[in-house]
């Protein structure tokens, strides 16, 4: 389910996720498997062509199948729901579409960095709150 480098990141691909899906686990499940992996600190890279196709068929590299909006919403507050702290994050492959004023792209692009922005708050809130050891 994860692949990693020799840096130690960690990637989850769509297609062992529906996998997991397909297998019977929930995604309340798969989330709980990746949070599990992840450091205390976290540092969050989502490329926008893993969503399903309707979510931005302009991008450069669409995954029929892809995660739906809600799922990677719903992973993301796993991570901070977790107790781990995103230090920092990227959105890439927003692409607008070929004719002007074709915003979708853009739209659900913004929309995604909107969350990602709030959970990192969230989490860093939730840090600033824990207990300190001295």
């Amino acid at each position: 389910m994860c692949i990693r480098d020799r840096y130690q990141r960690r990637v989850h691909g769509d297609i062992h996720l529906k996998h997991g899906l397909f297998e019977g686990r929930t995604w309340s499940q798969l989330c709980d498997s990746i949070v599990s992996e992840l450091p205390p600190k976290v540092y969050v890279s989502f490329d926008i062509d893993g969503l399903s196709p309707e979510y931005c068929p302009n991008t450069g590299t669409p995954v029929p199948g892809g995660i739906s909006f809600d799922q990677v919403n719903y992973l993301i507050r796993s991570v901070v729901k977790s107790g781990r702290e995103i230090v920092g994050f990227d959105l890439n492959e927003v692409a607008p579409g070929p004719d002007e004023g074709d915003e979708w792209d853009g739209n659900v692009g913004a929309r995604l960095l909107y969350k990602l922005c709030g959970w990192a708050v969230t989490s860093a809130a939730k840090q600033d709150k824990a207990p300190q050891s001295s």
